[in-house]
């Protein structure tokens, strides 16, 4: 599989391979993002901003860890590919997965691909299991998952394609 990675799949795959981990919350740790929640969110789910030199994660204290797991990593990826739009104006969260903006699916893309490895993904579909029992056993959402199998797609994979809803976490 030699095709070339769209950014947020590079960025995402060069994160994990530099820091050996999965995990959002240690990445933006490792760079230097400041993670901070907040009661205050009533239906905004994150966001990401710069303020001073400074970069922030913020997550909805309401949101399960899980949530707030996908949420980071989503925001993350805002990071790596968006800061100078984040610069500008906070790039805020009120539903994920919303491909209707470049910006949104590209962070979905990056989410997807540090959350959930190829091999684990490869593994857990020989298996016979579908987008929804992935989900449980990683502690994602299926929508990422179809996501990811997407990105299988893309890169080669004889997978069939999947459907995912766009507005899922609204």
């Amino acid at each position: 599989m030699n095709k070339v990675l769209p950014p947020a799949l590079q960025r995402s795959s060069y994160l994990f391979q530099k820091y050996q981990t999965r995990d959002p919350f240690a990445i933006a740790e490792t760079l230097g993002i400041h993670v901070r929640y907040s009661d205050a969110f009533k239906q905004l789910k994150g966001m990401y901003t710069v303020i001073a030199r400074n970069r922030f994660i913020f997550l909805n204290a309401n949101n399960s860890p899980q949530m707030n797991r996908i949420v980071c990593a989503h925001e993350l990826g805002h990071d790596q590919l968006h800061r100078d739009a984040a610069k500008r104006s906070p790039l805020q969260e009120f539903s994920l997965f919303d491909s209707s903006s470049k910006q949104e699916y590209e962070a979905n893309l990056f989410a997807a691909e540090l959350l959930l490895s190829d091999e684990e993904m490869l593994s857990y579909i020989a298996s016979g299991k579908n987008c929804t029992e992935i989900a449980a056993v990683t502690e994602t959402d299926p929508n990422l998952v179809a996501l990811k199998v997407d990105c299988l797609v893309e890169a080669g994979y004889p997978l069939n394609a999947q459907i995912y809803q766009n507005r899922f976490l609204k």
